[in-house]
């Protein structure tokens, strides 16, 4: 039986473990739009590139879901690996648009699903002193696969060729490295328990000792399921229009810069927003962190016209906006793969997760065809309805961070 202390060298397995998981999972995601470059594409087409990823992303989470609930969560993150090594061998092989998109859909469901369980197991594999800090950490690493990927892009390699085989050879270089980490760490303990795989009165430290025991009454399941898919909606949608599809409909010399600034900024904002998430209210954090993606995105629409001659207006905005809403994105990610029992916690991260990336596809795609002020407006919209749906989490909400267990609602 492993034993769990407040940071120990197991500890630090599962959080690079993690990490690298996140990192890919961003790395991923971004290449799908840095590869829109790739291949010829018609204008008429390129929204169908823009929502491919979020549709295999969803259908990742929605069949890793409840499979990490029956089989656990070590198993669970094996199953991606082949995936890996299918859709990176065919990134590397892809001559056309077909084969890209295949490539993509592979590369994405195995993200997708492994995402997921990241998610849910990290709030399983840390006590509760630094399980706040330790998920917002592993989160924030999506950032970096962002920078990652962009700054291969951006890098002097002028061949497509090139920027494929450094693209895909990062992945597989990567596979083996994931396969013997993953061997190394443990079942989580808590589905274990859940699953009754241990005996009642042989329940390990992780479970018995934790600090802060509470026991936290959480709204009805209906109301977290609604929450939990609009916060996830409004950001997912909102980052897409704002930061990944932006470039490619608009301003395509600047694609690969939006995504790598965004990820730069987020990522090293993201640190020191990670270590003070113990102490802070997840409830004043995710309503803060909505209400300022919101202003920024005001501030962005009313003055467009002027940035679009003064560069460097728009980039200091473009900049805070990163910083505030990777804030929201790291609490609404905690919140909504935290507040469920853990014999279900896979299936209802998973539920939420197809809400917030099934809404966002039909969006990504109409906005393609709007004027660059309208579709401003619609990203303003979008994030208004994540600001709505933090408001009523912090007025009817419970607070589950500040060193609460996620053993506290565990009774439900």
């Amino acid at each position: 039986m492993v034993r769990y202390e407040k940071w120990s060298r197991i500890h630090a397995l599962i959080f690079t473990v993690f990490s690298i998981s996140t990192t890919i999972e961003a790395y991923i995601y971004s290449i799908a739009y840095i590869a829109s470059g790739w291949v010829s594409v018609p204008r008429a087409l390129i929204a169908l590139l823009s929502i491919w990823p979020p549709l295999w992303l969803l259908i990742g989470g929605a069949v890793m879901g409840p499979i990490s609930d029956a089989i656990g969560r070590k198993r669970s993150l094996y199953l991606s690996l082949i995936m890996y090594v299918v859709g990176s061998v065919s990134l590397i092989l892809s001559i056309n648009y077909a084969l890209l998109l295949f490539s993509i859909a592979i590369l994405m469901l195995a993200v997708g699903g492994e995402y997921n369980t990241v998610m849910i197991s990290s709030h399983e594999y840390f006590p509760s002193s630094i399980r706040s800090r330790a998920v917002y950490l592993i989160l924030n690493f999506t950032n970096f696969g962002g920078a990652l990927a962009t700054a291969l892009a951006l890098a002097n390699i002028t061949s497509v060729v090139l920027q494929k085989l450094a693209l895909g050879l990062t992945i597989l270089i990567i596979i083996p490295v994931l396969y013997l980490l993953r061997s190394l760490i443990p079942e989580s303990q808590y589905w274990l328990r859940a699953r009754k795989v241990i005996p009642e009165g042989q329940w390990p430290d992780l479970i018995k000792e934790e600090g802060n025991r509470t026991s936290v009454m959480l709204p009805p399941l209906s109301v977290r399921i609604v929450i939990g898919g609009l916060i996830g909606w409004s950001y997912t949608a909102g980052f897409t229009l704002m930061v990944l599809t932006f470039g490619p409909y608009y301003f395509p010399n600047l694609t690969n810069w939006l995504i790598f600034t965004f990820s730069v900024a987020s990522f090293i904002s993201g640190i020191p927003v990670s270590m003070f998430a113990d102490k802070v209210s997840r409830k004043l954090l995710l309503l803060t962190s909505s209400l300022g993606s919101l202003i920024t995105s005001i501030l962005i629409l009313s003055l467009i016209s002027s940035l679009v001659n003064d560069q460097y207006i728009f980039w200091a905005l473009f900049i805070l906006f990163s910083i505030l809403v990777n804030t929201y994105f790291l609490t609404e990610d905690a919140l909504k793969s935290e507040y469920w029992v853990t014999r279900r916690r896979g299936s209802y991260t998973a539920a939420v997760r197809v809400m917030s990336l099934g809404g966002s596809i039909p969006v990504i795609f109409l906005s393609s065809y709007l004027p660059v002020s309208s579709y401003l407006v619609l990203a303003t919209a979008i994030f208004s309805v994540g600001f709505a749906a933090s408001l009523t989490w912090y007025l009817i909400g419970a607070e589950t961070g500040k060193g609460i267990s996620i053993s506290a609602w565990e009774h439900e």
